[in-house]
């Protein structure tokens, strides 16, 4: 088994997805980078976050409940 490096990604629970937006976008100067469908419940929305570049480590994920 390989040793892990780092962390690929953190993800959290929000209740404001616009709130959530423009912090990471306009504050942290981050992108989002992905919308998707959270899988567990198709009502809601799973998005993703990171650095321009999409440097390992950057991703932050959040599950809009």
């Amino acid at each position: 088994m390989k040793n892990l490096l780092g962390i690929h990604h953190v993800t959290a629970i929000t209740s404001d997805a616009k709130k959530i937006y423009e912090f990471y976008t306009q504050i942290l100067g981050m992108r989002l980078v992905k919308k998707n469908v959270n899988q567990d419940d198709i009502k809601t929305y799973h998005l993703f976050f990171a650095d321009d570049i999409g440097s390992p480590g950057t991703d932050m994920t959040f599950f809009d409940f």
